[in-house]
């Protein structure tokens, strides 16, 4: 914490915007609004999260080697379902994300491996991608290895039902975008649905309510079918995972939907991942729903929490934390029914706003079924990517807010070493001022972070001013770094 470090204004400032949504590049319509259900208090973070957790040393020393630092990821849903664009014969696109195509339009499973067999990115550069993603800023890239279709991206002997035995494609694009990634220093990972199989009639689906589409999925099922989740797990999901950490080298393995995990079961894969690849990281979903309780006692098999979907950290948590967000309302490529993308203003505030909090932002694009990146998400990666050129040293590296509050104008990150803090301005004050209480501290400077340029200020005791120009320097968040004469901030390690 700030040793009596306190923020405040010198009068009322604005409070944060809620920042528009622009529509579709598809369809430039305004986003109709639709009716807010009520707060589950399950879901709040203070329920969650019990204030005694702690990670495991273990886990921290896996964290502590890239992952604290890297701070910006880049999530990929890309599959079989890219093609169909969240629609199949005039069905599913109700549904917002465009990866659940199979659920939504009720497609059987025989019918949708004719939609795979036809599945051919040929656009699909991996060295390109991984451009795109290193000049956004990004640190680390994880894509879909196996969805909840059952469709796998990489070659594998458990399963022919894969992108290299199965599609026309006929390319391993796992081994393709691993080599890309780390040949220009990005960290690689795999999403793998570990419980939901959709092509698999032992596999569970994500809510009892869906089991009433495993007949229409497999009309081929006896009347006294019971499914069996174990057999599943031995014949093709614990074998296709340990292909994985086996073939492919991998910094991290995102897991999801944890439908019918247990105790016994998340050992089998979390002890799959340490016997191969003792430094690959495990998300917190080999067990958790994204929103659910974190429970002490699965602590020691993975390594950090992937909170819920596009779900952004409203308070500082005790364990660290990632937020898998997405450029628009979908994962997948959607072009289909109600859709929209969140503007660059909206993306960057999301992204600071979970740094401050101690987190990762992992940020989603779902390419095209011809392989190309959507040219939006190419359009505002690289709007990230011109903001953190300049303010990166307030992101990458850095460590959370060490305010009680949240600011009412922006937000705020911390200098490892505990000697500067990075105000981030969303909302410029209209008294053109921010006041800070900085105790017996002693500041040395304050200067734009993006150019160095100097600001005015003054120090009375404890009430330290700073003078703002009438504009803001940048559109999206002017970030202020504040030097102080030695070091003010005690380290939070996150």
């Amino acid at each position: 914490m700030i040793k009596s470090l306190v923020l405040t204004l010198v009068v009322s400032a604005l409070t944060i915007s809620t920042v528009g949504i622009v529509a579709s590049v598809h369809a430039q319509e305004p986003v109709k609004k639709k009716k807010v259900k009520a707060a589950n208090p399950q879901h709040e973070f203070g329920y969650r999260f019990d204030s005694g957790l702690k990670q495991t040393p273990d886990s921290i020393a896996r964290l502590d080697k890239w992952f604290r630092d890297a701070k910006f990821g880049v999530f990929i849903h890309f599959g079989a379902y890219s093609s169909l664009e969240g629609e199949y014969k005039e069905r599913g696109s109700g549904h917002r994300y465009s990866e659940w195509i199979q659920i939504s339009g009720k497609i059987p499973a025989d019918e949708y491996h004719e939609v795979a067999a036809k599945f051919n990115p040929v656009d699909f550069d991996a060295d390109a991608w991984a451009g795109v993603f290193k000049d956004a800023g990004a640190r680390y890239v994880v894509i879909t290895s196996k969805h909840h279709d059952g469709f796998a991206l990489f070659e594998s002997m458990v399963s022919a039902y894969n992108v290299v035995d199965h599609s026309a494609f006929k390319r391993d694009i796992i081994k393709e975008l691993s080599e890309a990634c780390h040949k220009v220093g990005l960290k690689f990972g795999v999403y793998y649905s570990q419980a939901q199989d959709w092509d698999e009639p032992d596999a569970p689906f994500i809510h009892p309510r869906f089991n009433g589409l495993r007949t229409k999925l497999h009309p081929e099922l006896a009347d006294d079918f019971k499914p069996d989740m174990d057999r599943y797990i031995a014949k093709k999901s614990l074998p296709q995972v340990e292909e994985l950490v086996k073939n492919y080298e991998l910094d991290l393995i995102w897991f999801d939907t944890p439908s019918d995990m247990n105790m016994e079961r998340v050992k089998l894969f979390s002890n799959m991942v340490r016997k191969h690849r003792p430094d690959c990281l495990i998300n917190s979903r080999i067990i958790h729903r994204g929103k659910g309780k974190i429970e002490a006692k699965y602590l020691p098999y993975y390594d950090y929490v992937s909170i819920g979907d596009k779900e952004v950290p409203t308070q500082k948590l005790p364990l660290y934390v990632e937020s898998p967000d997405s450029v628009s309302s979908s994962f997948g490529f959607k072009t289909k029914g109600d859709h929209y993308y969140h503007s660059e203003k909206e993306l960057i505030h999301r992204f600071v706003d979970t740094v401050c909090a101690g987190g990762n932002y992992l940020l989603n694009v779902g390419p095209r079924g011809d392989g190309q990146l959507d040219p939006e998400a190419i359009r505002l990666y690289q709007a990230i990517g011109k903001w953190s050129k300049v303010n990166g040293e307030s992101i990458f590296g850095a460590v959370r807010s060490p305010l009680a509050k949240t600011p009412e104008w922006g937000n705020c990150s911390a200098s490892k070493d505990g000697q500067t803090l990075y105000l981030h301005v969303f909302d410029w004050p209209e008294s053109k001022a921010i006041n800070v209480d900085v105790g017996d501290n002693d500041v040395a400077s304050t200067v734009f972070l993006e150019n160095g340029e100097r600001l005015g200020f003054t120090q009375n005791n404890s009430v330290f001013t700073i003078t703002l120009p009438t504009k803001p320097l940048n559109e999206f968040d002017t970030v202020i770094k504040v030097s102080f004469e030695k070091r003010a901030v005690e380290s939070n390690n996150q």
